[in-house]
Formats: structure tokens, sequence, C-alpha cells
């Protein structure tokens, strides 16, 4: 009598004789993977680095608006306004001082402007940082003719709020 042999499933058959190797499929389909994971991470870090940018341009203006108020305070720049100049170490942007007359008597209202301006030229961009201090009008020498009209200086269609 013949002895009749059953073929083994190919999940248990020997090892050694299955092929090794990955095939063009899978390295094709790895490798995109892989590169859509990097492409994403590089966008990530371009938006990180401009933030970090953007963050720290913020900070050198916020400290260039308080030095040039401490030099006005302290009578070591006239006091006069100043149309749009450059802020030096920070790239476009840009300083603007104007001075009013507050509606209490004796006060001046200082308004100290940075705005940031496109790199072409074409006017304001973006953010915007404003400082406003209001000091007396006989501890420094601010003739009449150097203030300008109302304080209109407020964006958001407020009225001028005496803050005393």
């Amino acid at each position: 009598m013949e002895k009749l042999y059953r073929r083994s499933p190919w999940c248990c058959q020997d090892v050694s004789r299955r092929r090794s190797g990955y095939s063009l499929l899978e390295i094709l389909i790895a490798t995109t993977v892989l590169a859509l994971g990097l492409l994403a991470i590089f966008g990530l870090t371009q938006t990180a680095h401009q933030r970090s940018l953007d963050s720290s341009d913020l900070a050198a203006v916020e400290l260039a608006l308080q030095s040039t108020l401490n030099e006005l305070l302290a009578q070591q720049k006239p006091i006069e306004p100043l149309t749009f100049r450059p802020i030096e170490g920070v790239r476009h942007w840009m300083l603007e001082v104007k001075l009013f007359e507050s509606p209490r008597p004796g006060l001046a209202t200082i308004f100290l402007n940075a705005q940031k301006f496109s790199p072409q030229g074409d006017g304001p961009d973006g953010p915007s940082f404003q400082l406003v201090r209001w000091i007396p009008k006989h501890r420094v020498n601010i003739a009449e003719s150097t203030f300008e009209g109302s304080p209109d200086v407020f964006d958001s269609g407020s009225e001028f709020v005496d803050p005393f």
C-alpha cells in the first residue's frame, strides 16, 4: 500500500526555503512614507524658526521703544514729534513719536508707535507696538507748536479716557 503524503500549508513549510528580502513595492512605500514625514518636519522647523525671529524682533522693538521713552523723559533727547524712522537693530520696523495736549491741565501725552513695514516698502504690514505716557508739562520744555490735535491714536475707535 502506498503512503499518501499530505503537503503542509505554506505557513508551516521550512523557513529556509522561503525567499528573504523586501520587494520593490515595499521599498517604494517605505521611502514615500519617510519622505513625507521628513517634509512635514522640515515645514514645521521653518515655521518655528520664523516665529522665533518674529518674537525676538518684537522683544527688541519693545526694548527700543522703552529706551527711547526713557531718553525722552531723562531729557537726553529733545521731545519732538518724529515721523517714521527705522529702529536700529531691527529690520523693517519704524518708530514714530507724537505729542498731544492732555485733557487734564498741565499734562502732555507722549505717544510712541512702532510699526512693521513690508520689506518692499509698500507701507505698514503686520504688527505694531505702542507706548503712551503722560508727563507734567513743567518738567520738560515742550513748545506749544509741537503738539498735535486731539489724541486719535487709539485704533479701537474708543474715546480718549483720562487715566486720572
